[in-house]
């Protein structure tokens, strides 16, 4: 009876091409990583600060540092100044600054909503573009549909706006979807971080984004495929 060939790193199969191990693409872990880190952490470092008996404007200030060291390691990692980031890592400062001076934890909530305040401007934005020439999303989608399909295929997939009522139609209604869930997820953000008891509110002002993205992607992958919108 013949034994079983043990590969080895660097030795060959017996069709005689390398063995190469199979490892794990890192990307696929991305998404899980990133929900980790800027959700879980934060919430975990304020409810642990909270749970030892900390006050929740310590744990609120201490849980607001979590955001600005991941930014620090990914900068270190990539040597890349993420700028969405940086700018939020600003409205920390500030809100960590105005709250030093107050002494009210409700000011780093109402931070926190400042940066989707902004987002839902964007939300007005795509909501406006629908009324006039092409939808915004069509626009931002242009670096997506050149990276998958080249300049080639982007001239092909814009051309069809010219010729393809469906099309058209399609990609205004996609637009519509998207400015009003950025709109709505704002309105939701700035009124919970007024309105909210203080010990509720962190847990619901990190939910709220997730709760709207996920039936929105759903119905994105959904909608784009049924009605022949991708590239």
């Amino acid at each position: 009876m013949s034994q079983p060939t043990v590969l080895t790193p660097g030795s060959t199969s017996a069709s005689g091409a390398p063995d190469v191990p199979r490892r794990r693409s890192p990307a696929r872990w991305a998404p899980i990583v990133s929900i980790v880190l800027d959700i879980v952490a934060p919430l975990a470092v304020l409810y642990g600060l909270r749970a030892f008996g900390a006050s929740l404007w310590t744990a609120l200030v201490v849980s607001s540092a979590v955001p600005v060291l991941v930014m620090v390691v990914r900068f270190v990692r990539r040597r890349v100044v993420d700028y969405p980031s940086l700018f939020v890592l600003v409205l920390i400062a500030a809100g960590v600054g105005i709250s030093l001076l107050t002494g009210d934890p409700r000011t780093l909530l109402i931070r926190d909503s400042w940066l989707w305040l902004l987002v839902g401007i964007v939300g007005l934005w795509l909501l406006a573009s629908v009324l006039y020439g092409r939808p915004g999303l069509m626009v931002a989608y242009r670096s997506f549909v050149l990276t998958k399909v080249g300049p080639d295929g982007l001239r092909a997939w814009e051309g069809r706006w010219d010729t393809d009522a469906g099309f058209r139609h399609g990609l205004r209604v996609l637009t519509v979807v998207w400015g009003l869930a950025t709109v709505l997820n704002a309105v939701l953000h700035v009124a919970a971080a007024f309105v909210l008891p203080l010990g509720i509110a962190p847990l619901v002002l990190q939910l709220i984004w997730p709760a709207i993205i996920a039936p929105l992607m759903v119905f994105h992958v959904l909608y784009t495929k049924r009605r022949d919108l991708r590239a």
